[in-house]
């Protein structure tokens, strides 16, 4: 009985590992995720036109609803399935490396290009993000 139960918490304890890792993996020296991170360095000064826009946030919600809540959560803080964009190492972050990623994805990890939505409709989910700290 004792080898069971011993057993079941290696299990339990190697599930929560690998879980954590999955939702928060070590990033850059900027605690950025490093597939965020790969993004090129000119996208880190990338300015986000709608930066401020209080409707540009609400644009962004609803795509993020439309397109990103099925992975991520409704609230952002991630599933089993993908990251927690709540976290300090999405919200470090800049906006041009986000529209970057968005564009780029990251079929390896299980999120998918976005390329084929338009640029502005990227920015808007990125200002969306951004509201969320």
């Amino acid at each position: 009985m004792r080898g069971v139960v011993f057993v079941l918490g290696c299990l339990a304890l190697v599930i929560a590992i690998t879980t954590g890792a999955r939702h928060d993996p070590p990033g850059d020296p900027r605690g950025v995720l490093p597939a965020i991170a790969r993004a090129p360095a000119n996208t880190r000064a990338w300015t986000n036109p709608f930066k401020g826009d209080p409707l540009a946030v609400q644009a962004g919600e609803k795509l993020y609803r439309q397109h990103c809540a099925e992975c991520h959560g409704k609230d952002g803080r991630g599933t089993r399935r993908a990251a927690n964009l709540r976290s300090p190492a999405v919200e470090n972050a800049t906006p041009g490396e986000l529209v970057w990623f968005l564009r780029n994805g990251n079929l390896a990890r299980g999120m998918p290009s976005w390329s084929g939505l338009p640029i502005e409709r990227r920015w808007q989910i990125v200002t969306y993000l951004k509201s969320l700290r």
